[in-house]
């Protein structure tokens, strides 16, 4: 089975390399990968893994083979991978808890995305109510920034982006930004 694993050499941070098929526990499921979403931290930080481990945490797939446990979703299911170490491997064995199903409404590759950026937005905002509330997201072109920038908007407030220069400022406004900002004196 092909993955992407760890390289500390100079051909790296990762490489294509042929690796051992995973062998599921009874409450994991084996999940086939069409899709990876990349992320800063994952690259950035790759001298934190050891050389020839499969890499990654986003991605999004097919279930294969269900949890023989019964717990999780059927063979079949269309599911996105978050925080779950070593996805990026043609297949993967997987506990349930890091499966969301992803809608047929939904693009495969798009429930890739989400991943550890969007969690991270998604469990900052979680911690107070937005409705009605002006919200300042700073570093708001970053992954994360861009999905707290949609998370604040679809949740009733009103969101001033703060981004480094004014090329980084592109789309904010059509993610839900009622305010883009590259420095706050200019509030």
């Amino acid at each position: 089975m092909r993955a992407l694993v760890v390289d500390h050499g100079e051909s790296g941070p990762v490489r294509f390399a042929d690796v051992d098929e995973p062998v599921p526990t009874s409450g994991e499921a084996l999940v086939e990968i069409r899709h990876i979403g990349l992320n800063f931290g994952e690259l950035n930080y790759v001298h934190q893994w050891p050389a020839g481990a499969v890499h990654g945490h986003d991605a999004a797939g097919i279930v294969v083979r269900a949890a023989s446990d019964g717990s999780g979703p059927p063979e079949g299911t269309r599911v996105a991978l978050g925080m779950s170490a070593h996805a990026w491997a043609e297949r993967v064995a997987v506990r349930p808890s890091a499966l969301a199903t992803v809608p047929e409404s939904v693009d495969l590759a798009d429930g890739a995305a989400p991943g550890i950026a969007g969690v991270t937005a998604l469990r900052v905002l979680r911690t107070r109510s937005l409705l009605a509330r002006n919200v300042l997201i700073t570093g708001a072109s970053g992954g994360v920034g861009h999905f707290a920038v949609q998370l604040a908007a679809l949740a009733g407030a009103r969101v001033t982006a703060l981004v480094g220069s004014p090329d980084r400022a592109a789309g904010l406004s059509e993610l839900g930004a009622d305010q883009v900002l590259t420095d706050l004196a200019e509030t």
